[in-house]
């Protein structure tokens, strides 16, 4: 399965996910939507509970290169929608999946 079709399972049934970035270590996060950014990128919005974080400052939104991701994984654990997540976003207007 692909980034983007596992990603799309992950936000369909609001299951966390761990993941690597720019080979960094694992990190734990809720994703939220994925989308086509204005540079062309495929991106993910998602909720970074816990792991490896440049700027610390944990649990807070991150935005995912998709092309950056490795060895996703779905886990069994549930989350709900962050209260502040904006469906409605400008930056989604080419959303690929989104909740």
């Amino acid at each position: 399965m692909s980034n983007e079709q596992l990603l799309i399972e992950a936000i369909k049934n609001k299951k966390l996910i761990d993941f690597y970035y720019e080979d960094k270590p694992i990190r734990k996060a809720a994703p939220h939507a994925i989308y086509i950014s204005s540079k062309g990128k495929e991106n993910l919005d998602a909720y970074q509970y816990d792991g490896y974080s440049d700027r610390g400052n944990l649990p807070a939104w991150r935005i995912f290169t998709l092309e950056k991701m490795e060895n996703i994984i779905l886990l069994d654990e549930k989350f709900t929608e962050i209260d502040d997540y904006k469906t409605d976003s400008e930056r989604y207007i080419n959303f690929i999946f989104k909740i």
